[in-house]
């Protein structure tokens, strides 16, 4: 008998696959869900679940959406206001355009197909809008973008001998929540990435992402922008302050 150590919580895997399985029911017969839960401090993990049910084989058990290559759809933004703040680009009440806009081509929208015109950056970051990041992106560049967050772990796959272009930002790019929820450390950890351990021997691997100050900006962002069940409320009172980032569809 082999006995593979890990650093999963008993406690926080229950009740991970316990929240998986009560959100999945809710969703057409053909998807799925994953998620893993990490020590922002050791990097170990305390929950993972690549699948929503394991035993249900409709919703593509077997598949390890954890690790699997994915769109990333809009949670690269973060960092890219952050790299913008360490450029000295925007601060956090700069006014962004959400105008309908053409680069070289490139025509974004909204999902909701509406455009709000003058924009603060906290604003366009917490409703997620498209045209002011893909003009920030355009400002910032896309290979430079893309370099930084390969630097800090999260790696963007494209097809063979395509370089990155504006879309990377709204998820014209595959990524793995593994690497994502590294990348998200570092709004946690003042700027730093990090690579997630599930065994206790696994290598401790950090690398920054942004400054401590753009981490700071953007988390606080994050943390004021409402939860995705209860939009915009700053405080449920448990003193506990999380920071959400949503996609512009709830």
């Amino acid at each position: 008998t082999t006995i593979v150590q890990s650093t999963l919580d008993r406690e926080v895997q229950t009740l991970l696959e316990r929240m998986l399985a009560d959100k999945v029911s809710q969703l057409p017969r053909f998807v799925s869900m994953a998620a893993m839960v990490m020590d922002s401090k050791s990097m170990e993990v305390l929950g993972y679940a690549g699948s929503a049910d394991f035993s249900d084989e409709r919703r593509f058990n077997h598949v390890d959406m954890v690790r699997g290559i994915r769109s990333p759809g809009s949670t690269l933004k973060p960092f890219l206001y952050a790299m913008a703040l360490d450029d000295g680009l925007i601060h956090s009440e700069s006014l962004l355009a959400d105008t309908p806009q053409s680069f070289s081509g490139y025509d974004p929208g909204n999902f909701q197909a509406s455009f709000s015109g003058p924009v603060s950056v906290s604003e366009a970051l917490q409703r997620s809008l498209n045209v002011p990041a893909v003009d920030l992106l355009d400002r910032v560049g896309a290979s430079r973008f893309t370099a930084r967050l390969s630097s800090a772990g999260l790696r963007l796959r494209l097809p063979k001998d395509a370089t990155p272009n504006l879309s990377v930002i709204l998820g014209g790019a595959g990524t793995s929540l593994e690497e994502l929820v590294g990348a998200y450390r570092s709004l946690a950890m003042a700027g730093m990435a990090g690579a997630p351990r599930i065994t206790p021997d696994a290598p401790v691997r950090e690398a920054r992402m942004m400054s401590a100050g753009a981490a700071f900006i953007i988390r606080n962002i994050l943390e004021t922008g409402g939860h995705p069940d209860q939009p915009f409320v700053e405080d449920d009172g448990s003193g506990v302050r999380l920071a959400w980032k949503t996609g512009t569809s709830y």
